[in-house]
């Protein structure tokens, strides 16, 4: 049964490819030989990892994806396969619906030729899953080639020359130079002898960063020591910049541990005065954002005025939480959603369902915050219902309300969706553009824990959770109409 999977997943890709688009044929014409060879032998395993996604998204009157479909596919795409926030793929606070066109995110990342015919073709029908995914590889190859630009700027902050071999400790520094002005973009002069030294007191986990680096080294030249080619170098950045978001994970599980240890009896918050005591009290040092700061990051729950929560999935989540950062993309932590998202989607196959069928596959999910399936409240059902009525008998996987019911239902795993609005900054971005005061002080710390009434212990059982303890309201904002998808589905 694997087998015969398998062959047919071979079969659809070699059917997909061997009928090559008239867009592949206009790029045939745009871009360098080599440049697109690379991007071609990557688009197969795009093609791979899109469908299950591409099938389960709603379609534009070609039975294509539209503009705001198109972005929202290779931003969950890049989230997923290397933990990349490319800048120009997320709504910047706006509905997807409502974004600007993709236009934005190509014309600063390719060639204004290349960037026209992708353009052209999406605005007169949109994308099919072969030239959504040659758009993603060709993206993805963009990334690489700026990470090789970073290194060579590496190289010269060394003094390193470009041609010839050069020893493996000198190649080693190069990455670790590399390494650092992405992590520190902003306030970081990786070129200052001084700042270098101190890279320790202000990243603690840089040995472990240092021994990831060696570890790429061996792995992309075949080495262990000896001198290393400039094409050497750029083989270990690319594969860095491939692995790095799904090492660096780790950490972010770890800041999610740590937070949960001070969860209130509703699941997936913990309370302001908490989080400011953490950091004051017990030297959680990364629990100092300011409460005007968890506002803009979307981080905070109002919904009890003296008593503000912190919103774990929506925290860690957060730029506050990014781990580098470049002109083209951020590193971020996986988003444990999308994964249940993924295993829906995969079995809806499908961009609605009924509530039955969403209840019936959903029920048998585990995370590893509730590693065993439950029987799901009576008000998430009711919930449930009340998304299929507002839309004539169905529920839209890709919309605000059906975030909102799998936030109810994983609140330790899946986001709150605010409404659209600012999109959340980085902490330098923040302070610059808006003067919000990032970091809390000692002071506000203090009035966050005597404004709380009670610290209240962490409740891991999920029938604890009722009714009232989450926000619900029901605003919706969808991915894209389903009009057409209707229609193809004959409902």
């Amino acid at each position: 049964m694997i087998l015969r999977m398998q062959l047919v997943s071979v079969f659809f890709v070699m059917q997909v490819l061997a009928e090559r688009s008239e867009l592949e044929l206009e790029l045939d014409e745009q871009l360098p030989v080599d440049q697109r060879l690379g991007i071609e032998s990557r688009v197969p395993t795009m093609i791979e990892a899109l469908k299950p996604l591409y099938v389960a998204l709603p379609k534009n009157e070609h039975n294509k994806l539209a503009h705001g479909t198109v972005r929202y596919a290779l931003y969950r795409l890049f989230r997923q396969t290397h933990a990349w926030l490319v800048k120009g793929l997320t709504p910047s606070g706006q509905a997807w619906s409502a974004s600007s066109s993709l236009s934005d995110a190509l014309e600063s990342k390719m060639p204004q030729n290349v960037a026209d015919v992708f353009e052209k073709h999406l605005d007169e029908t949109g994308f099919n899953l072969e030239e959504a995914a040659f758009l993603a590889a060709t993206l993805e190859e963009l990334i690489f080639q700026e990470s090789i630009e970073r290194l060579k700027i590496a190289y010269g902050i060394l003094k390193l020359p470009l041609e010839g071999a050069l020893a493996w400790d000198q190649v080693s520094q190069a990455l670790e130079v590399y390494m650092m002005e992405y992590l520190y973009e902003g306030n970081f002069d990786a070129s200052s002898p001084d700042d270098r030294a101190r890279v320790k007191e202000v990243y603690p986990n840089w040995p472990a960063t240092q021994r990831f680096i060696r570890k790429q080294m061996r792995e992309a030249t075949h080495k262990a020591e000896g001198e290393l080619e400039f094409v050497e170098a750029e083989n270990v950045v690319t594969l860095m910049s491939k692995r790095f978001g799904h090492w660096q994970d780790i950490e972010c599980r770890e800041l999610k541990h740590t937070l949960l240890a001070y969860e209130s009896s509703c699941q997936g918050r913990v309370d302001l005065g908490d989080f400011h005591g953490s950091a004051a009290g017990d030297g959680k040092w990364q629990f100092s954002e300011s409460e005007d700061y968890l506002r803009q990051l979307g981080a905070l729950d109002e919904q009890k005025d003296k008593r503000p929560s912190v919103i774990v999935p929506n925290y860690v989540d957060s730029p506050s939480n990014y781990l580098g950062s470049s002109e083209t993309y951020s590193t971020v932590c996986l988003d444990e959603c999308w994964t249940l998202m993924s295993q829906l989607e995969r079995t809806i196959a499908a961009p609605f369902a009924t509530p039955a069928k969403i209840i019936n596959t959903v029920k048998g999910f585990t995370t590893s915050e509730n590693p065993e399936p439950r029987v799901l409240p009576a008000y998430l059902l009711r919930h449930l219902e009340s998304i299929a009525k507002f839309h004539g008998g169905i529920v839209p996987l890709h919309g605000r309300l059906f975030a909102q019911w799998m936030h109810h239902l994983f609140p330790r795993e899946c986001q709150y969706p605010f409404f659209s609005g600012a999109a959340p900054m980085l902490p330098y971005e923040s302070q610059n553009k808006t003067g919000l005061k990032v970091m809390a002080s000692p002071e506000d710390m203090a009035a966050s824990e005597q404004a709380m009434n009670e610290a209240l212990k962490a409740s891991p059982l999920l029938h604890k959770i009722h009714e009232s303890c989450l926000p619900w309201n029901m605003q919706e904002e969808l991915l894209a109409p389903l009009d057409n998808d209707r229609r193809y589905s004959g409902l």
